[in-house]
């Protein structure tokens, strides 16, 4: 069976565009299920394997989106393996998993935001980061590897490679603009352009450790320890959304393969403005 999860995995990476972080959860998740069933040989009918390993990831104290995620997987590799050959069954196929509950984003004010990227004792190319973060709504891994040659500042625009390679425009605003044109005069004119954007002071190119721990440090000065680089794409779509975007552009600027993936935002903008409306509400009593 090992080899069939090696061809899935392939599978998932090649067909798929599967992140490695993505393969390495996937692979995890079936090996260890692969590894119940040897040792559970009494487990003969389908029911009773599902059942019992249910079971054991109830009684191994795994939460319910651990235990809907690992299911998914193993439900994934069954149905690609009927796939491959009619008679093997999917022992997970008709199995029922309670709905995912999605929370809502944490997201910052538009002061919060300023107050992050008006952080002192910042260098320049921690403040750029921090704007693209914000400024373009950047994932962390997007950021990264964002290429000098990506960067287009008389369009003023960038472009952007996101999940499963999916490619999407981006347009900077003039301050965006004026500081990564600020941050490239250091660069030499030999620098590549497919060299990366961002490097740190020790030239060296910026790991996601580094940009997790420059939030927590610009968020910690504000009182807020608890955010991260998604904090400020959350807070991107939702500051979108509440001056007037139409829902299917920030689709678009995100890089949501499913629109309802940005709906989650509709619900942020509307609580805050109830809460905005609370407030003002209060005050005039």
């Amino acid at each position: 069976m090992l080899d069939e999860v090696s061809q899935y995995l392939e599978y998932l990476e090649l067909e798929r565009g599967y992140s490695a972080n993505t393969l390495k959860a996937y692979e995890h998740d079936i090996l260890e299920y692969l590894t119940f069933l040897e040792t559970q040989p009494e487990l003969l009918t389908s029911r009773r394997m599902v059942n019992g390993y249910l079971r054991l990831l109830r009684e191994n104290g795994n939460v319910t989106t651990t235990v809907i995620r690992k299911i998914s997987s193993i439900k994934g590799f069954y149905g690609w393996l009927s796939q491959q050959n009619q008679a093997v069954e999917n022992p997970f196929e008709f199995l029922d998993l309670p709905r995912r509950t999605k929370a809502l984003p944490k997201i910052l004010s538009v002061s919060e935001v300023q107050q992050i990227l008006e952080s002192p004792n910042l260098s320049l190319a921690e403040k750029v980061s921090l704007e693209l973060l914000y400024a373009c709504g950047l994932r962390v891994s997007e950021l990264i590897t964002l290429t000098q040659e990506q960067v287009f500042l008389d369009a003023g625009y960038l472009r952007c490679i996101g999940k499963g390679g999916k490619e999407r425009l981006i347009p900077m605003g003039n301050i965006t603009t004026a500081l990564i044109a600020s941050y490239l005069d250091c660069f030499s004119e030999s620098s590549s352009k497919n060299a990366v954007l961002l490097y740190r002071q020790d030239q060296k190119p910026f790991t996601r450790f580094d940009i997790w721990r420059l939030l927590k440090a610009v968020g910690e000065g504000i009182g807020k320890p608890s955010i991260s680089p998604h904090t400020l794409r959350h807070s991107f779509a939702t500051h979108l959304l509440e001056n007037g975007a139409d829902l299917r552009v920030v689709q678009e600027l995100l890089g949501h393969s499913d629109i309802s993936t940005t709906q989650i935002y509709t619900q942020v903008s509307k609580k805050h403005i109830r809460n905005a409306y609370q407030r003002a509400f209060m005050q005039a009593e």
